[in-house]
């Protein structure tokens, strides 16, 4: 059985008004804004973006799409040879010449590629420096990215397609 002692409902009391709130009534059991079902929408008021990015970032940008160009044609270049060596290197055995050939050529694509990949980290970087300045030069130079990413992302997949085709 329970023995209470006589400090035990003081303590009880005190536990119960700290449940109350500070002008003095109970807090409300109603679901708060952020426990509701729909999406939480805030105001977002963004700065002004400049129609055009200013001469440091321009200069930047330009350069970085111009390097991604370069390497972007050698790989299409380069793409459609490897192509038919890949697909005459299908089936061949690990470690045969065909097999050999096709992974070194497949290789040798991929390197034609680099710069295009070091413009996406390259953004990177500069992006998140302009964030750092200013959310509106960072979301332009996003916008400029976005086709050195995306073809990026289609010689990824091609290069996966073709070291599938020649066998890993």
């Amino acid at each position: 059985m329970l023995n209470f002692k006589p400090v035990s409902p003081l303590l009880l009391l005190l536990i119960l008004t700290a449940c109350g709130t500070k002008e003095g009534g109970f807090p409300s059991l109603e679901r708060r804004s952020y426990e509701a079902d729909a999406p939480i929408s805030a105001s977002i008021e963004s700065a002004a973006t400049p129609s055009m990015l200013s001469g440091e970032f321009a200069a930047k940008a330009d350069a970085l799409q111009a390097r991604h160009r370069t390497a972007h044609g050698a790989y299409q270049g380069a793409l459609a040879a490897v192509q038919v060596i890949a697909v005459q290197a299908a089936g061949s055995s690990p470690g045969s010449e065909a097999w050999v050939h096709a992974h070194l050529m497949l290789s040798r694509l991929d390197k034609t590629r680099a710069d295009s990949v070091a413009a996406v980290r390259d953004f990177d970087g500069l992006i998140f420096e302009a964030g750092a300045r200013d959310a509106g030069i960072a979301a332009l130079l996003t916008e400029a990215q976005r086709p050195v990413i995306e073809d990026v992302a289609e010689q990824n997949a091609e290069i996966a397609r073709l070291s599938k085709l020649i066998g890993e």
